[in-house]
């Protein structure tokens, strides 16, 4: 990593082609998560701003210069940018880990995971087809895929281009204009790449960045008719908001909210294996993922050594600066976050859990200023605990014990979301019994966190609904039109 003069990031607003300040003129600072350091400055968008991203997205939409280009012509544009993106990895990753606080290791991976991404909705770009029906020799009818139209994408912080690239590569393949708001503290590598793409021959106006407080800009970006579609992808409370405002003007909505995962470790299943990656699946990023397997579930005659295990694997982690590349933890998001994982500390300790490991903020030396805290483990935790039933988003794991296949899927599916979820065992069948049986948009039988673009992600329940990645990512930004021809 480069020495802190080299980190420091300005930014403004990219609205129709080009980057300009906010109308107001104001401006915000990002602290650094590790160091309290200020690393970055940006463009603090109002409601005028959000409006100028938002008629400059339908101008480019009805012009057509993207919306009926071919997909051949789509997919160059994806690709010169996934080239771009890879050749100047190291800024984008420094970028992201300096906002959002992830080790640049972690970062790096990242950033190598959307240049696959762009890579793999440039292929689809050129694969968006309907279907043809005849009856008899005087008519036949056919479907033709459209673009929906003007898009808000509204990304959040823990993996800040990643999950922005989510929403705008296969908004961007099918055709559509967009307005992504990042959120106001991990916005550079979403600007960042609104350049690489018009470096490579988007036109103006198809991709817009804008940054601000939700009270300011969010409404607008939500509820203009000039709107015809909102992807989010955030907290349920949120996106209950979102889908709230949306409805005014019948938008399409696509949500992608919170998790409370279970993981299920049984008997009979690599135990070794099962508690490493139970553990990463929940500390990888500090907890900061949507599909944390928050939620472990171990079968009652191997609960004790699957515990040993797992806090072994959590003593072993090393948390401390993202700037170093042997970091498995760096600090979480900001010091007001610290503080919520804190109380779902105490809130634990206070309704019974017993507190293995971790559970303590850290400071003093390489930690300084920083909003630090490592991996947490409780156990003998109930169901009905509060640690077990909300979304803690921090490195904190509840173990829970179970007796057969059918108390472990019930008390997996014992809260409100449904989002991702994991079983371990040897038995096939088993594995595949549980797997129906969990009320999850995502199942993993002997992984954890396993993902590839061409599989789509989503939620049930609380979790929200409609789907990223995959061919049905894609569908998520097109509408079918059926036309029937008479002879």
């Amino acid at each position: 990593m480069p020495p802190l003069d080299d980190r420091f990031v300005s930014m403004d607003l990219f609205i129709d082609g080009e980057e300009r300040q906010a109308a107001s003129g104001e401006r915000y600072e990002r602290l650094d998560p590790a160091t309290g350091a200020v690393v970055g400055s940006f463009a603090l968008a109002g409601a005028p701003d959000a409006l100028s991203a938002i008629a400059a997205a339908r101008r480019s939409f009805e012009a057509g210069a993207w919306a009926n280009a071919t997909g051949a012509a789509r997919a160059d544009v994806l690709l010169k940018t996934a080239a771009a993106l890879a050749a100047d990895k190291e800024r984008f990753a420094r970028w992201e880990s300096v906002t959002s606080g992830a080790p640049i290791g972690q970062a790096r991976q990242m950033i190598d995971w959307v240049v696959d991404l762009l890579r793999y909705y440039a292929g689809l770009a050129r694969d968006i087809h309907g279907e043809t029906t005849t009856f008899g020799p005087g008519l036949l009818a056919f479907t033709v895929k459209e673009p929906v139209g003007v898009a808000t994408l509204i990304a959040p912080w823990n993996f800040p281009l990643n999950q922005a690239a989510w929403k705008i590569c296969p908004a961007l393949a099918a055709g559509c204009s967009v307005v992504v708001k990042p959120d106001s503290q991990t916005p550079a590598t979403t600007i960042g790449l609104a350049r690489l793409l018009t470096d490579a021959g988007l036109p103006p106006g198809v991709m817009n960045v804008v940054m601000g407080e939700v009270a300011e800009i969010g409404e607008p970006l939500v509820t203009d008719e000039r709107v015809d579609m909102v992807s989010f992808t955030g907290s349920t409370a949120s996106g209950k908001r979102v889908m709230e405002l949306a409805s005014r003007s019948l938008k399409r909505v696509s949500l992608e909210l919170g998790g409370k995962s279970p993981n299920i470790v049984f008997a009979d299943a690599d135990l070794a294996a099962a508690s490493s990656a139970a553990a990463w699946g929940i500390f990888w990023r500090s907890g900061q993922v949507c599909t944390a397997g928050s939620r472990l579930f171990v079968q009652e005659s191997v609960h004790d050594e699957v515990v040993e295990r797992l806090v072994a694997t959590a003593r072993a982690m090393r948390v401390g600066s993202p700037e170093r590349d042997d970091v498995d933890l760096g600090p979480v998001i900001s010091p007001a976050h610290l503080e919520r994982v804190e109380r779902y500390v105490a809130s634990g300790l206070a309704e019974g859990a017993r507190l293995l490991h971790g559970g303590e903020r850290l400071a003093g030396g390489e930690y300084g200023r920083g909003a630090y805290i490592g991996p947490t483990v409780f156990t003998d935790v109930a169901p009905s605990m509060t640690i077990a039933q909300e979304e803690v988003f921090g490195p904190l794991l509840a173990v829970m014990r179970f007796g057969d296949v059918e108390e472990a899927v019930a008390l997996a599916n014992d809260t409100v979301f449904g989002l991702a979820s994991g079983v371990w065992t040897r038995d096939i069948g088993k594995a595949l019994r549980v797997a129906r049986g969990l009320k999850a948009g995502t199942v993993w039988v002997n992984g954890w966190g396993i993902v590839n673009p061409e599989v789509p992600v989503g939620g049930w329940k609380a979790s929200g609904f409609g789907r990223e990645l995959g061919r049905p990512g894609l569908e998520e930004f097109l509408l079918s039109k059926s036309v029937h021809v008479a002879g």
